[in-house]
């Protein structure tokens, strides 16, 4: 089964005030940390949401060396102001034309996810491929990384604004999915504030 990801880095930053994606910890893009993992994944190919216009220029060189040059791809989405849930149209448009099994929800602004984490995910599915979605677990709650198998592609195109991969789940299919509780306290941790950073910086940075 071919599993793709859509990578959401086309967010504002408002919050910060500055283009948080660009921040550093220990010599990394906050906005490259999760990408990285995703690259060094099972995934098949990887979507990276921004908006139109977006230079790249808050990802690691990493990025465009052959052969992970060849994993992921630029999707610029011209309504990505409109909110998260036109960013993931546009990438699940990419998706149905790559022909894809499935997709995980990725969020560029949290970086703690790790490449087990996902493989988890993919591994699952495959395993068990008649759930519809299989999400992280966060106090009962499906949270991103979520991956959601071809059957929900029809919903996801329905999202509207700010709505995004919880409220599919929260409102139409809560009860034909898996949740995986990884025990990793950092899963869930996300960057919004220059406090947010300030602690990352404090407890992790060199």
């Amino acid at each position: 089964m071919k599993t793709v990801a859509i990578y959401l880095a086309a967010g504002t930053s408002r919050r910060m005030g500055t283009d948080k994606r660009s921040l550093f910890l220990n010599g990394v893009s906050l906005g490259s940390m999760a990408l990285k993992n995703a690259l060094l994944s099972q995934l098949d190919h990887i979507f990276v949401i921004t908006r139109k216009g977006d230079s790249l220029n808050w990802l690691s060189a990493f990025f465009f060396l052959y052969p992970m040059s060849n994993k992921w791809s630029q999707v610029e989405c011209e309504q990505a102001s409109k909110g998260q849930g036109h960013s993931i149209q546009c990438g699940l448009k990419r998706a149905v034309e790559h022909e894809a099994d499935a997709v995980i929800i990725l969020l560029a602004d949290q970086p703690f996810v790790t490449t087990d984490i996902i493989n988890t995910l993919i591994d699952s599915y495959q395993r068990e491929h008649h759930y519809s979605f299989i999400a992280a677990d966060n106090q009962h709650l499906p949270m991103p990384p979520i991956l959601f198998s071809n059957q929900c592609f029809p919903v996801l195109h329905q999202l509207k604004g700010d709505q995004g991969a919880r409220y599919v789940i929260r409102e139409r299919i809560l009860n034909t999915g898996k949740m995986i509780n990884f025990q990793d306290p950092l899963l869930f941790y996300d960057v919004d504030t220059v406090e947010d950073y300030t602690l990352l910086l404090n407890k992790f940075g060199e």
